[in-house]
């Protein structure tokens, strides 16, 4: 459409000049309404009031025609603005009326009306020259009975008209000014009011990968471009903290695959410097085998990361048992803990089932209690402690060591990120055990949580929640049609083992 391919700041002003043009018609033609309608009351009261003025005069002083014609000429003599004034009858034979060479016509909508006795109010059109004329017929009423005369007072609009034609005239004149003082306005109005879009627009067009620290200064009022404008900033926000991140994560690559690169290297130059006896060559070719060993896991453990986090491997739910479960965990790990004396206290009050990939939970429990044992002085403990809130299991693990700093804790979780600055290897590890264990905790919709304070330890608690009721559906029916299979195997089984074989 044509008003798509507008400014927003023109629609915005155009849709405001329409609507208060409208508003502004409105106003201005019910105003002229009010006042038109306001001065023909008062000029209906007047003529209503002269009526019966003379109707009471007619009667109750008993005024004759003669003298009701004198009456009329005396008293609407001295009005400012002189009416017509006169009592007529059926036949239309004028009875009497004021010294004005005008005569009022009797219509036979008002001769119908004054038959019931109700008054009637014209207005005729005007004369060349002249004003629109305005009457009101009054029956005379006797007894309760219609004595067969009309009274009738007329009087000219002149001062209505000239009233109404000077407020036209007003309104005629302030509808255009208040418009175009309306569209000024609403187009300053909509400018000002779209300014923070026009900041984040600068803002976005200045980004690059090397700044991201630039944020939108927050308008003053609460409302939806304040809330806009927050939301932009945390995103950028997030936005730098992932290039930081990013960042890191390739200095850490770079210094991970550096020193294994390095020993291979230095490894293969010493033992082709020259000839050397064939236990030599036998200690470089096992040092090579070692380092291109770290190597490999490093990248296994990266491509297992990237396609848990991209959610890219198959995900085979399975309702195994908690007690299995931690024997295997445990007997995992224990050489580690034995090899550093570290004492493993393991505690199981969640009940016997839990629904997941038995794989990818062992994977990643181990990951976090060797990280634990990595951490610990020897002669001291690690608690293993594994609970149940409702449909949430909990895999508890405290230890006693150094604790993490309270700036790397939102770090922990990044590939190769080492709260020691040294980034000494000899510990163990790579850096990506506690990102994979993250990585294959969120692929059973779970998450991992750590507090630690320097000097005290640190606790991480796995939440992994009851999968959808869909899933656990699909997972008996598959244990279902295994028992099945097994049946049917176990049946025919012994047919098989004595059939002759050739």
């Amino acid at each position: 459409m044509f008003i798509d391919r507008i400014p927003v700041r023109y629609r915005l002003a155009l849709g405001h000049a329409i609507w208060m043009a409208l508003l502004f018609l409105a106003v201005g033609c019910g105003l002229y309404r009010i006042v038109e309608m306001n001065l023909y009351q008062s000029v209906d009261a007047s003529l209503m009031g002269s009526a019966q003025s003379i109707r009471d005069a007619r009667f109750v002083r008993g005024l004759t025609p003669p003298i009701m014609e004198q009456f009329l000429n005396q008293v609407f003599g001295e009005k400012l603005v002189q009416p017509y004034a006169q009592l007529v009858d059926l036949s239309g034979k004028i009875r009497a009326k004021t010294a004005v060479n005008v005569s009022l016509p009797v219509t036979p909508n008002a001769l119908a009306r004054a038959e019931r006795g109700l008054e009637t109010f014209e207005t005729f059109p005007p004369r060349p020259g002249e004003a629109p004329l305005r009457q009101v017929t009054v029956p005379v009423i006797r007894f309760g009975s219609f004595t067969g005369e009309l009274i009738q007072v007329g009087a000219t609009l002149d001062s209505t008209y000239h009233t109404m034609r000077e407020i036209a005239w007003v309104l005629w004149i302030a509808f255009p000014v208040s418009l175009v003082l309306s569209i000024l306005f609403g187009y300053i109005l909509t400018k000002r009011s779209l300014q923070p879009v026009t900041d984040m627009s600068i803002a976005a067009s200045s980004l690059s990968s090397d700044d991201l620290s630039m944020r939108i200064p927050l308008p003053a009022a609460k409302d939806e471009l304040r809330a806009l404008a927050t939301t932009f900033n945390e995103m950028l926000g997030r936005l730098e903290d992932a290039f930081l991140r990013l960042r890191r994560f390739t200095g850490d690559v770079s210094h991970e695959l550096r020193t294994p690169l390095a020993v291979l290297k230095g490894e293969a130059q010493f033992a082709l410097r020259r000839e050397r006896s064939c236990e030599d060559y036998r200690t470089s070719l096992t040092t090579i085998r070692g380092e291109a060993e770290t190597m490999t896991s490093i990248i296994e453990d990266l491509l297992l990361l990237a396609r848990a986090e991209s959610r890219a491997v198959a995900m085979n739910w399975l309702e195994f048992d908690l007690d299995t479960f931690k024997e295997d965990v445990v007997h995992t790990v224990l050489p580690v803990y034995e090899a550093k004396s570290v004492e493993l206290i393991v505690d199981n009050s969640a009940g016997n089932k839990i629904y997941g990939n038995t794989g990818y939970l062992t994977l990643a429990v181990k990951n976090i209690l060797l990280n634990a044992v990595k951490h610990s002085t020897s002669n001291s403990r690690v608690d293993f402690r594994i609970a149940r809130e409702g449909k949430v299991a909990k895999f508890i693990i405290r230890d006693y060591g150094e604790g993490i700093p309270e700036k790397s804790l939102p770090y922990i979780f990044d590939p190769f990120y080492r709260a020691d600055t040294a980034r000494n290897r000899a510990a163990g590890g790579t850096g990506i055990g506690l990102s994979l264990a993250l990585a294959l905790v969120k692929l059973h919709n779970g998450n991992i949580t750590v507090t630690s304070k320097p000097g005290e330890g640190a606790e991480f608690i796995i939440t992994i929640p009851e999968p959808p009721p869909g899933v656990i559906e699909e997972i008996k029916k598959s244990e279902i049609h295994s028992l099945d299979v097994k049946t049917v195997v176990n049946r025919v089984r012994p047919q098989i083992l004595t059939q002759p074989t050739v």
